[in-house]
């Protein structure tokens, strides 16, 4: 979809991390910016991980984070009815989505796009349902199998007081020589799934499945680099199983979105619906574990969230 103006002229809704020490910085900029105003409009603050509720109308929406922020923020907005642009201050390490949509990751450049763009564009979400039950929404990429296992190795890692910052520093590099090490730590093996779309039903083995509305995925990977946020489509790319030494040559490849050409084994396709069935295991989305399910269900939901971007 195309993209549009919107003129501003009401309240401001900032949705921040308590969790985040940058997006704390982020925040504390953005205090000083907008009480540096002529006219200051009204704010309201609230937290991603705070109970949902509808904060009355607002004008726009500021997120202050990274892309698990991004992912934990449009879970709150749906679940409090809250419908404005939104605009995205990139606070995390990787700020993927920020990247990919031209959002200046500098703190003062994006909080100045942030009040004065009046550009927007209305992008796909992916609807998830896991286990029949508990549900949620993406706006990037979603994995199983070995990325998966990395992103909750990495986790950790950032959590542990000793580990987190240099982790926190080393940023995508950090987090590839993460993926290397798991390779070669016996986490590679085959995984069965089950696939059942509108076109017929599947199977398929591999070591890694990517299910993206958006290409890139932490570590700076490009996993299904043919995705686009607003085509109404969610893009599949399932690795097959590989020895370690032949996955550690194809890891720079899915870096710069060059694996398709290079197996002909990997599986890529497009859809609107998907079901997968699996042994339970660790489901990422959006940078987050968010569950361990059995059955999981994704539809897109075509020009569902609106971003503010540069002109």
């Amino acid at each position: 979809m195309g993209n549009r103006s919107s003129s501003r002229s009401g309240s401001l809704l900032v949705l921040t991390n308590p969790g985040s020490r940058r997006a704390s910085e982020v925040r504390k900029l953005l205090e000083e910016t907008i009480s540096a105003l002529a006219e200051v409009p009204p704010l309201i603050w609230c937290e991603v991980t705070s109970t949902p509720e509808n904060p009355g109308p607002v004008d726009r929406i500021f997120i202050v984070g990274g892309d698990g922020t991004v992912h934990l923020a449009l879970q709150w907005l749906e679940q409090a009815g809250v419908e404005a642009p939104a605009a995205i201050l990139p606070a995390g390490t990787g700020n993927n989505l920020a990247r990919g949509l031209g959002i200046p990751t500098t703190p003062a450049r994006s909080i100045a796009l942030a009040l004065e763009s009046s550009t927007t564009r209305k992008i796909d979400a992916v609807r998830y349902t896991l286990d029949g039950e508990s549900t949620g929404l993406m706006l990037q990429v979603a994995a199983l199998g070995f990325p998966a296992v990395v992103a909750r190795r990495f986790d950790r890692l950032r959590r542990l007081p000793f580990i987190r910052h240099p982790v926190r520093w080393l940023g995508d590099f950090g987090y590839r020589l993460l993926a290397v090490f798991t390779l070669f730590s016996g986490h590679t093996k085959p995984i069965a799934w089950k696939f059942k779309m509108t076109d017929g039903d599947w199977e398929a083995t591999g070591m890694a499945l990517f299910l993206g509305n958006e290409g890139t995925i932490g570590g700076g990977f490009r996993p299904c680099p043919k995705a686009r946020l607003d085509d109404g489509s969610l893009d599949l790319c399932l690795i097959p199983h590989r020895s370690p030494w032949s996955s550690m040559k194809l890891l720079p490849k899915i870096s710069s979105g060059t694996h398709l050409e290079a197996d002909p084994d990997i599986i890529y396709s497009q859809h609107q619906k998907i079901c997968i069935e699996q042994q339970a295991s660790p489901f990422l989305v959006d940078g987050d574990i968010v569950g361990t399910p059995r059955v999981i269900e994704l539809e897109v939901l075509a020009g569902h969230f609106e971003v503010i971007l540069p002109r």
